[in-house]
């Protein structure tokens, strides 16, 4: 019996069943228009799941999982140290982050503090320009608020994630920092974000 395909189906839905993973990541020709311009596209009521109650977290020990190489709005590059700041990296295609970013928004006074944003996720090519504009379109459309964003628009940040599950929060703790991946329940933002 080939036992390949079966690893590989099981795979697949253990990757997507609490968040997006790399069998998604858009190229070009998936993520926008015709003329390949890139859209926001509220995607939460796709791929709907239980979000995940449990908090299990995975301790980070890549020094490149805790000083993130980004972009600010004007194009600056910035080192995000997620030892000082817990950080949420989303997909702007990803269902399970639109919903993160809501919940997370609507019920920001049960937190002890928001995540800073690293919006990531875009095709090769994509311009810091493009970005923050399907940024924008998200915002509104979500109505999400108090979020600062950051921007990574290397494919290799995109690839670094997209197999551990968007959204992927990092996040500093007492015993270093840790790396909570997918949808989860309020309770546990709450709870690794300083929450009530």
């Amino acid at each position: 019996m080939n036992r390949l395909p079966i690893a590989v189906s099981l795979l697949a839905f253990c990757a997507l069943a609490s968040g997006c993973a790399a069998l998604h990541l858009p190229s070009a020709q998936t993520a926008g228009t015709a003329s390949k311009q890139l859209v926001f596209q509220n995607k939460t009521k796709e791929m709907v799941v239980t979000p995940d109650s449990k908090v299990d977290p995975v301790p980070v020990t890549d020094v490149a999982d805790t000083h993130l190489q980004v972009l600010d709005g004007q194009g600056n590059r910035v080192m995000l140290d997620v030892a000082k700041t817990p950080v949420l990296i989303v997909a702007y295609w990803c269902p399970h982050c639109q919903r993160t970013l809501e919940l997370l928004s609507t019920h920001r006074a049960q937190l002890g503090q928001l995540p800073v944003l690293v919006n990531t996720g875009f095709p090769a090519g994509t311009t810091l320009t493009e970005a923050k504009r399907v940024e924008a379109a998200e915002v509104k459309d979500l109505k999400l608020q108090n979020f600062t964003s950051y921007y990574a628009l290397d494919t290799s940040f995109a690839n670094r994630y997209a197999p551990k599950g968007y959204p992927t929060l990092l996040y500093p703790s007492a015993t270093g920092v840790q790396s909570l991946n997918g949808e989860h329940v309020l309770s546990v933002w709450a709870q690794v974000l300083g929450g009530k």
